[in-house]
Parts: C-alpha cells; sequence; structure tokens
C-alpha cells in the first residue's frame, strides 16, 4: 500500500489514538479498522521481545512507525523500554523505522553499527538481503558492509560515514550521500572532515569545486536543520549564476568561498546585483493576486531590484517567461519553462525561498 504524505499523517494520528498497550504481553496493539479494515489489528512487539524472543523479524509494512506518532499513553509506554538514544537514531530515518528498530534489539552488532555509523544501517536493513543474509554481513568489516549495498568498499567510506552529523535523512539527503561517495573526488576531499553536517554534505553535492574552502568548513562546523540547505543551495546558485552574467574575474568570484558566514554571501550577491542592475530606477511594478507576464526588460530588471533577485540574468533566454503576482502585500516572482512546462524557480521578496502557501499559489494558478 501506498499512502502520501498527507494520508501518512492521518493515519498515524489515528494509530496513537487506537493503540493500546499490552504490559502482560509486551505487546502494542494498533486498531486500524475503521480506516483500513484489510490490515485490522496488528502487534507491534516491545523492545524486550525484540531482544529476546527468536521469530524472525517481519518486514513491518510503512505505515507502521510508532516512533514517529504522536504521543499517548499506550505509546509512551511502548517507548519507555527502548533507549532513547535509539529511538533518537532510527526517527532520522523517514523509511524503515520499526525494522532497524528490530535489528537492533535483536542483534548487538546492528546496535553498534546504529551508534557508529546510522546511516549504513539503516542502508543494510533497507536492502533486499534477508535476515539471515544481514547477520552473516554484521559479521564481516565495515568496508563489506558498504559494499553490499552498492557503496565503495574501502576505508574512506567507513571514514566519511561516520563523520556524518544529520539530523534527518530524507530522500535529498540520502541521494547527497550516494553522490559525495560515489565520486572519488568528492570523497577524498572530505576525508579531513571532523564533522559533516547536512549542510556540509549539501554544499559538497551540490559544489564540489568548494569542498574544503574556507565557507564549507565553517558551514560543517555550524548547527544547522535540514531546511536551511535548500536555501543555502538557492543562495550559492543565485550568486555564481549572476558573477557568470557578469563575467567577473576569478579572483571576484572567490569572495564567495572566501567568506566565512552566509550572511556575507549575501552581501556579496546584492553589491553585484546592483552592478547588474542598469539604472538606479527600474520603474515601478503595479501587481495583483493574478500572476503577469513580464514581458519587457525593464519589468525583469524591476522585479529582480524588488525582490533582491538577479531574474535579468534569464533574460532574453529561450522558453523562459517571468510571471510575478502579490499575496499578502509580498512580491512573488517565478520561472517557467514553456519548454519542458514546469516551474524552474520561485522566490519571494529579500531572494527567499517560498513559503508552502506562495508555492501552492504558484503550482494551482490558472493555466492559459
Amino acid at each position: 500500500m501506498n499512502f502520501s504524505p498527507s494520508q501518512l499523517k492521518l493515519l498515524a494520528a489515528h494509530a496513537a489514538k487506537h493503540s493500546y498497550w499490552d504490559g502482560a504481553e509486551n505487546v502494542l496493539w494498533v486498531d486500524f479498522r475503521q480506516v483500513l479494515p484489510k490490515v485490522g489489528v496488528v502487534s507491534i512487539p516491545s523492545w524486550d521481545s525484540m531482544m529476546l524472543s527468536n521469530e524472525p523479524i517481519p518486514v513491518y509494512p510503512e505505515l507502521l512507525k510508532p516512533l514517529a506518532w504522536p504521543n499517548s499513553n499506550a505509546l509512551m509506554d511502548w517507548k519507555k523500554q527502548i533507549p532513547a538514544w535509539v529511538q533518537e537514531s532510527c526517527l532520522l530515518f523517514q523509511t524503515h523505522q520499526l525494522r532497524l528498530l528490530h535489528f537492533c534489539g535483536r542483534y548487538p552488532q546492528m546496535l553498534e553499527l546504529l551508534d557508529h555509523s546510522p546511516v549504513l544501517a539503516w542502508r543494510l536493513v533497507a536492502s533486499a538481503q534477508t535476515e539471515a543474509e544481514l547477520v552473516a554481513i554484521l559479521a564481516d568489516k565495515r568496508t563489506a558492509q558498504a559494499s553490499l549495498v552498492g557503496w565503495p568498499g574501502k576505508a574512506e567510506t567507513v571514514k566519511f560515514l561516520r563523520s556524518l552529523r544529520l539530523k534527518m535523512v530524507n530522500p535529498q539527503i540520502a541521494e547527497q550521500v550516494d553522490i559525495c561517495l560515489l565520486d572519488d573526488k568528492r570523497l577524498n576531499a572530505l576525508q579531513d572532515f571532523p564533522r559533516i553536517n547536512s549542510m556540509a554534505l549539501s554544499l559538497a553535492a551540490r559544489f564540489p569545486e568548494m569542498i574544503g574552502c574556507r565557507l564549507h568548513r565553517a558551514l560543517a562546523a555550524m548547527p544547522c536543520r535540514p531546511m536551511q540547505c535548500q536555501s543555502m543551495i538557492a543562495q550559492l546558485e543565485d550568486v555564481y549564476a549572476l558573477a557568470a552574467f557578469l563575467q567577473l574575474p576569478e579572483a571576484e568570484v572567490a569572495q564567495i568561498a572566501n567568506a566565512r558566514y552566509l550572511v556575507e554571501v549575501d552581501k556579496i550577491n546584492q553589491a553585484w546585483l546592483k552592478l547588474a542592475l542598469k539604472t538606479p530606477e527600474n520603474g515601478i511594478l503595479k501587481l495583483s493576486e493574478q500572476p503577469q507576464l513580464l514581458v519587457n526588460e525593464s519589468e525583469w530588471h524591476a522585479l529582480s531590484a524588488l525582490q533582491q533577485h538577479a531574474w535579468l540574468v534569464d533574460f532574453g533566454r529561450a522558453g523562459l517567461e517571468l510571471y510575478a503576482f502579490e499575496l499578502a502585500g509580498e512580491a512573488i516572482g517565478f520561472l517557467w519553462d514553456t519548454q519542458v512546462q514546469q516551474v524552474v524557480r520561485v522566490r519571494r521578496t529579500e531572494n527567499r525561498l517560498p513559503t508552502a502557501e506562495q508555492l501552492s499559489h504558484v503550482y494551482l494558478r490558472p493555466q492559459g
């Protein structure tokens, strides 16, 4: 069964409300009969049962994510037996949470791997290997375990995986891990990083030429949230595109990599944007809630000045159309590719990424 994110959220709320802890049997019962009659009532073993039982570890359906469900009395009773750090480590991943938890409870080697290299532990239990095959590989070297999931079976891979400090592993971050592991240049360049957070990982995957620069090392040392990565990548793509548009010399472009903080990158971007704008006065746009097509170069410059985003670098490119509208007093701009019929980029004021509400207005706008 495949469920959308919104459906999974509703199912999680239902599961939390209809969960029952059986302390005598050491099992959590979850009643899905009202919403999923074919699923019915399912049982989830306790942590103690996972450790002591000899029954084969089942292939749990993905809708069973009790660690991620809203708390209820029954769920809190079920969680009491599980070490807090184990819960947090399994919650890093959006899939195979319960299978990973069960393997860690059953096999001390997997629990140790979760502690030292959680991404590798997750990839192993998410693979197509049987329980017996996974037990066999747990007795092998870390390099052999990495090789089993398709990564290079070498010491550099193991060191990189141990250096990861991630607060969430979604499909994008999982892809970035693959990109860095499967490219020798990236992998070798990251070897002397003591810790690699999601921002350092995202930068290495998207801008390999920046690995090891001052900005990269500063980002790697900072606490970060995964959602900051999207903003950082967009900011760097913007400033490099503007530098290419202005045909700036390499020494000047190097200011980006030599910056200490992203706020410095923003200042560089704004200084270059002023150079790119043809005149101090670029006209005033009269925007409404209905997206309007900006046709003239002066309009592209006007929106660039208004949003502090260099839309002007794409003016005249075949197949690209720029639209703008106003929502709750804020100007929203988006670039539409007529050839592939999709939105290329969306920005709000101060060169920020759009909110979910603003994005919905972009994608649900009237066509024509």
